[in-house]
């Protein structure tokens, strides 16, 4: 979760797909007069400052981004993730100066805390006199731990790794701390990076008593806390420098996994793929919080596929074993390790990122379990419009990769199928497309992917009878293809790279007929 992992923020919901990947409805000879839709805002590529790949600035931004992470004058909704800023800087902290890299050591320092109580894997350090019996004691703390650690290790994750005696001896080192206001807390590493592979050990620094935070009890914010930042230390056990989004968005789904009734992690949904779809879903906010919001898509991958080991679904844990980075493994980047786990269950990471894009739509149906229960946000139309027998509509957009934009097409009557064309960019660069029908009351009626060629080219021919109320058609930029791996590091998207098939035409018409 943000800061630390773990950042309180109370954005308005804001609905941006209308502005990233609006549908520019014109009306055609057939249809009726005007048609009331958003104006589109991505017909072309706006130009951006080049971005700077020396090692030695990159290493500058990366100091200057954690000490914002830590400094008491940050607001809470600025404050960078410190889990993810202090990692930044760590695989950076070469490129600094003498002073610059003193400057690092000390924000990556471990607390020092004068008591200690532990089991065979954890050692927790705290301060008796700052902690708040109100809130939670140093017992409290470790059974918590201790749940997390238990869950993840019977679950067949990996422990984290063995740190060579730091903080005392060999177990992972968890901190009772008091920080800044914001900060749930983080994970960082203070071993040294070598060569190719990135598993790593890790300790972490939770807040002594969660005062700050009162929309949970302190012992919820610690369990949800706990579990999300446990669960970085557990990725670092894989690859410590696997793609931002991919390691927040993991997190926060393992939080509400293991403490389903807290719903912690519901506030990230205001600002998400499914408020804001026209937002590249692997595109990580340096002080933002859109990569939190993506626990979702990971929520329904795991109610897709519910296989457990232990007690919780496997398929995150096959993700990040195929993302592994130690000695013999393969190293795959976020989108590479999720779509090869996803082909192995019979789909890919493009189809499934389909069928979200279109179930974004249906969170208030049982796809979404807790949908309903937790009053989730539901995917905003980039256009809309009402269509009796004989009239038409014409829109097009532009897409962005792992993004997508829907148009409902209601039915004014005096039809019995709704014709859909489409002409997107060519099937090589993302391009795909589905259609959900909708009955009385919302019913969903059918789901179905619309096939797409080569070129671009695709068509359907939907019922649209009077049991049919409505129609969503939704467009996708489904692409994962990147260059320039490693090389950017700012608002990065996977592989640290730069997306090979952003801004992608798309044209859609329909005909009620």
């Amino acid at each position: 979760m943000p800061t630390t992992s773990r950042a309180r923020r109370n954005p308005a919901l804001v609905l941006t797909a209308a502005v990233a990947a609006a549908f520019a409805l014109v009306a055609t000879t057939l249809s009726t007069p005007a048609l009331a839709a958003p104006s589109a805002a991505r017909t072309a590529s706006v130009a951006k400052p080049a971005v700077k790949h020396d090692r030695t600035w990159r290493a500058k931004a990366a100091l200057a981004q954690a000490q914002k992470a830590f400094s008491p004058s940050t607001p809470a909704n600025q404050r960078p993730d410190a889990t993810l800023a202090l990692r930044k800087l760590w695989m950076l902290k070469d490129a600094l100066s003498p002073a610059d890299r003193a400057a690092a050591d000390r924000l990556a320092q471990r607390p020092d805390k004068p008591a200690t109580v532990g089991d065979e894997n954890i050692l927790l350090h705290y301060d008796p006199a700052e902690l708040n019996p109100a809130a939670f004691d140093q017992n409290v703390a470790l059974a918590t731990v201790q749940n997390v650690a238990n869950t993840y290790a019977a679950s067949g994750y990996r422990r984290p790794k063995p740190d060579k005696g730091k903080g005392g001896d060999n177990r992972i080192d968890i901190y009772l701390d008091s920080l800044e206001p914001g900060l749930y807390g983080y994970c960082t590493t203070d071993q040294r990076l070598r060569g190719r592979h990135h598993d790593v050990w890790a300790y972490c620094v939770l807040d002594n008593d969660y005062a700050g935070f009162p929309s949970h009890t302190p012992l919820q914010n610690l369990q949800v806390t706990a579990a999300h930042e446990y669960f970085h230390a557990t990725q670092f056990a894989y690859d410590a420098l696997d793609d931002d989004w991919l390691l927040e968005a993991t997190a926060t789904w393992a939080e509400d996994e293991l403490y389903d009734d807290v719903n912690d992690n519901v506030q990230y949904l205001r600002r998400s793929p499914i408020t804001s779809p026209g937002r590249s879903m692997d595109k990580f906010e340096d002080t933002g919080v859109f990569q939190y919001g993506v626990w979702n898509f990971f929520r329904l991958m795991s109610n897709t596929y519910p296989e457990k080991t232990g007690l919780l679904p496997n398929v995150i844990l096959k993700i990040w074993e195929a993302a592994d980075s130690s000695k013999g493994r393969k190293n795959l980047y976020s989108t590479q390790a999720i779509n090869k786990v996803l082909k192995k269950n019979g789909t890919s990471l493009a189809d499934f990122f389909t069928y979200y894009s279109a179930a974004t739509r249906l969170t208030h149906t049982p796809i979404f379990d807790e949908g309903v229960e937790q009053n989730y946000p539901i995917k905003p139309a980039a256009g809309s419009v009402t269509l009796a027998g004989g009239k038409g509509a014409k829109g097009k957009l532009n897409l962005d990769h792992l993004t997508s934009a829907t148009l409902n097409i209601a039915n004014g009557g005096g039809a019995s199928a709704l014709k859909v064309k489409l002409r997107m960019a060519p099937k090589s660069h993302g391009s795909k497309a589905i259609y959900v029908a909708y009955g009385a009351n919302g019913a969903v009626l059918s789901i179905q992917a619309i096939k797409v060629n080569r070129k671009g080219k695709g068509k359907a021919t939907v019922a649209f009878d009077p049991s049919v109320t409505s129609v969503d058609v939704t467009l996708v930029n489904a692409s994962t293809k990147y260059r320039q791996c490693g090389r950017y590091q700012r608002n990065a998207v996977s592989c640290s790279g730069k997306a090979v098939f952003d801004n992608q035409r798309s044209r859609v018409s329909v005909k009620a007929a």
